[in-house]
């Protein structure tokens, strides 16, 4: 009886619960993270949700780390007073040997940079910006994703390759009309962050208003005719398909390419164009504001013959610059009607009156 009375008989039946066996460390982490049976659906539900925000915490600060351990690499290769990696600028000062020389493309001209293509045959040739750091070597493939994360080796690198949109290949035979040579914005000062200071500087553009792109098959320079911000996707308003003009068809698609550059333009350039030109186009993301936009710049080619001297004199920044409605919705109406000289397009006024496309300020 006494042994009833202390609650040891197995017979004993009431209010009784069975003792739960203890959980370890790591098995009670598991069954506090991960659905068991037993879970009500809500635990289950919590559990999901805050696997997937951990998972996400995890890649991102992944990723962070990645970043900012190539960029400590970036700071210790990069060659003096440029931010360009040591070895490829060695690669570019290498004296080509003989074996280099013949493994060239048909039609080079620029030999001296053999070992480069040797190193990389992609390679179509050199973006110089004088007075900026921007000096790199420029790679062509058949897309326009491989480089996007891949250094000239071909290694994974975040900051990527600049590169020359497939469509409009550089070849011996010549160059698109219009040829565009893509590159991330690293918000620091490697590949196209430097031209975020055409955007707010207009000294700096002052100071820096022709472009070097010497290929394989010759030397080329590039008067700036138009800087400008514009969207990628048609919820935020109009979209400007600067990257699908490559190759004029006939002069409507010629002067109809120009106006948009110029009407768009935060700056007047006061560099005359004409019917036949070929431009070379910068593109970058512009991380200014929270949409996803593109800061372009778009040059001229020096012709043969003329100075590659810009008249900095003219250059001013424009009252009225054409956006996007979602930027007229952050910034108000900034779109006052055409007030840049139209007179420095060869034809552009004969262009825009046959087809309708004046445009007073006295109408805003």
């Amino acid at each position: 009886m006494a042994e009833m009375d202390m609650g040891f008989s197995p017979k004993r039946s009431g209010n009784h619960k069975k003792n739960k066996k203890k959980q370890g460390f790591w098995e009670s982490i598991v069954t506090g993270l991960f659905p068991v049976k037993g879970d009500s659906t809500g635990e289950i539900l919590r559990k999901i949700v805050f696997l997937t925000a951990l998972i996400v915490l995890v890649v991102a600060l992944v990723m962070i780390a990645v970043y900012f351990v190539q960029f400590g690499k970036l700071e210790q290769n990069v060659a003096d007073g440029t931010a360009t990696d040591k070895a490829i600028v060695e690669l570019k000062n290498t004296q080509p040997t003989k074996e280099h020389i013949d493994n060239l493309p048909q039609g080079t001209v620029n030999e001296e940079f053999a070992a480069l293509y040797a190193e990389n045959s992609d390679f179509i040739g050199w973006l110089n910006i004088p007075g900026t750091n921007i000096d790199y070597p420029v790679v062509q493939t058949d897309n326009n994703d491989f480089y996007l994360h891949r250094d000239f080796h071909k290694d994974y690198l975040f900051a990527g390759t600049l590169f020359a949109d497939y469509e409009g290949p550089v070849t011996a035979d010549g160059m698109p009309q219009n040829t565009v040579i893509y590159g991330h914005n690293m918000m620091y000062k490697y590949q196209f962050s430097g031209l975020m200071n055409y955007k707010h500087r207009i000294d700096f553009l002052k100071y820096s208003p022709v472009i070097n792109f010497d290929t394989l098959y010759g030397n080329n320079s590039y008067k700036i005719i138009s800087v400008f911000v514009t969207n990628v996707y048609k919820e935020h308003g109009e979209v400007f398909e600067y990257n699908k003009h490559l190759y004029f068809k006939n002069r409507d698609e010629f002067f109809d390419f120009v106006l948009e550059c110029e009407d768009r333009s935060i700056y007047e350039m006061g560099v005359d164009v004409e019917y036949g030109d070929e431009f070379l186009t910068l593109s970058t993301c512009d991380q200014d504001i929270s949409l996803d936009l593109r800061l372009v710049i778009v040059a001229r080619k020096v012709r043969p013959n003329e100075s590659p001297e810009v008249d900095t004199s003219k250059i001013v920044k424009k009252s009225s610059t054409k956006y996007f409605d979602a930027y007229y919705d952050i910034f108000g109406k900034l779109w006052k009607g055409r007030t840049w000289d139209t007179s420095v397009v060869k034809g552009m006024d004969e262009y825009i009156k046959s087809h309708g496309l004046e445009d007073d300020p006295k109408n805003y």
